[in-house]
């Protein structure tokens, strides 16, 4: 399956191969030195597991054997009446602001329509890692509206941490099964003054104790008494120190006690040899922001959520 506009005569317009795949990881590292390396994405995986399905789900601009775009469709789960349509893809830095950009979502939402047929409202979903002014603007122009943004922050451990000491009473323990129950409170009673879905203790404490690179032995939850106030737990993410989730009850904020528990878990990173612990915080979290910041953290890029539904 090929574009709908064909593009400059020196392209190969093709479909994706499996064969791509060191390709693809070249493509994936010129983007990430230019628009900043975070552990969250796999173009390499993603684009290929749209090759398994169907490669006429998949395409790619070539040129001299190296690839400069390359798109995919993936349908995700979906109700009765909406086809959900992930819609991913990237233009290598040395070939923007050519209408590679455009003629990419051109040719994704026209794969989407094929796939999701005419019988059911079609939402796509667009994710970006590393969000660019240029992309924003490509995908505001075809319609699509931001839906959710974070910031990734990073902070070096290659220097002195603070030093900071707890509130009294407040003790620190790491993750345990006899531990688990106190972190989903933590957790449950740190995020009811928040817009969102809270988890039940079963799902929320089962996702971590199944992923392979949660750290419980540099998380954290704060005790006051027998109370659970507030709660941090970690992971490596693709070699980042990853601080996962932080939060603390609406009555203990602001009195240091979220500070020394990531002081804590950082200084236990640091130990072992890693280089720079990252986080991702809402951009509509200022408070949270000015809290990592002050601890060392800075914005390295902004990752973005963007959707469009299709009647």
């Amino acid at each position: 399956m090929y574009p709908y506009s064909p593009g400059p005569a020196w392209m190969t317009w093709r479909a994706l191969q499996l064969e791509d795949y060191q390709a693809l990881e070249a493509l994936d590292l010129a983007c990430k030195q230019v628009d900043g390396t975070e552990p969250v994405s796999n173009l390499p995986a993603d684009a290929l597991q749209a090759v398994r399905v169907h490669a006429d789900n998949t395409f790619c601009a070539e040129n001299d054997g190296q690839i400069m775009a390359a798109g995919w469709v993936i349908a995700l789960s979906s109700g009765a009446d909406e086809q959900r349509l992930q819609l991913g893809g990237c233009v290598h830095p040395q070939y923007r602001r050519r209408g590679l950009g455009s003629l990419l979502l051109e040719w994704l939402e026209g794969c989407a329509a094929r796939l999701g047929g005419i019988s059911r409202v079609r939402r796509l979903i667009i994710r970006n890692e590393a969000l660019t002014a240029d992309a924003h603007s490509i995908y505001s122009r075809a319609g699509f509206g931001q839906v959710f943004a974070e910031h990734m922050m990073v902070r070096s451990l290659e220097g002195e941490l603070p030093s900071v000491s707890l509130p009294n009473n407040v003790c620190l323990l790491p993750w345990s099964t006899e531990t688990a129950g106190l972190y989903y409170q933590a957790y449950r009673d740190s995020f009811v003054d928040r817009p969102g879905r809270i988890e039940a203790a079963e799902e929320w404490i089962g996702e971590y104790e199944a992923d392979a690179d949660f750290r419980r032995d540099l998380s954290r939850v704060a005790l006051l008494g027998e109370k659970p106030v507030a709660f941090v737990t970690t992971g490596d993410l693709g070699g980042f120190a990853w601080l996962s989730h932080t939060g603390v009850v609406p009555d203990m904020r602001g009195r240091g006690i979220a500070y020394a528990m990531l002081v804590e878990v950082l200084r236990g990173f640091q130990a072992e040899g890693y280089r720079e612990a990252g986080l991702h915080v809402n951009v509509n979290n200022p408070a949270a922001i000015r809290r990592f910041y002050e601890l060392g953290f800075r914005r390295r890029l902004t990752r973005a959520r963007y959707e469009k539904t299709v009647l």
